[in-house]
């Protein structure tokens, strides 16, 4: 049985790590807002075994500035289970938290040029031209209406 949980940033660090920072130190994987008060975040977990993580992040998106938005990142999914739909249950768990306990309308994220078609899937407008993060490669702008 699958379980979406509400944890602390220490539990999602490991995963975020060896998914997106891999080639860079640990502390990489520390995110500046992981410890904001209003930071939340998400495991999916299968008995206890993390497969997917997600957090989310009270910020602004320039482009939509009059609306209350938060942001999407560190989004990983164990290798091994990639492609299996577990990355969009968790997901889907953070979007339906959003939904029912905040007034948030605006869900964003700076994706990798690879994981366009997964947030595109998901409902995710892609926006705006590509751009690079100095050690993470190749990203666009996308954002989902909750």
């Amino acid at each position: 049985m699958y379980k979406i949980e509400k944890v602390s940033p220490e539990v999602v660090r490991p995963l975020r790590h060896k998914v997106l920072r891999p080639h860079l130190p640990f502390e990489a994987s520390c995110l500046p807002s992981d410890n904001d008060p209003d930071a939340i975040h998400f495991t999916l977990k299968k008995d206890d075994t993390i497969l997917s993580v997600a957090s989310l992040y009270s910020e602004s998106l320039e482009a939509m500035s009059n609306n209350n938005t938060f942001r999407l990142r560190g989004m990983a999914t164990e290798p091994s289970e990639q492609r299996k739909g577990f990355g969009a249950m968790v997901l889907h768990g953070a979007i339906d938290h959003l939904k029912k306990e905040t007034d948030v309308e605006i869900l964003w994220c700076n994706a990798r040029v690879t994981a366009f078609g997964f947030y595109e899937k998901m409902g995710f407008t892609i926006l705006g031209k590509v751009f690079d993060i100095p050690n993470l490669g190749h990203h666009k702008t996308g954002f989902i209406e909750l």
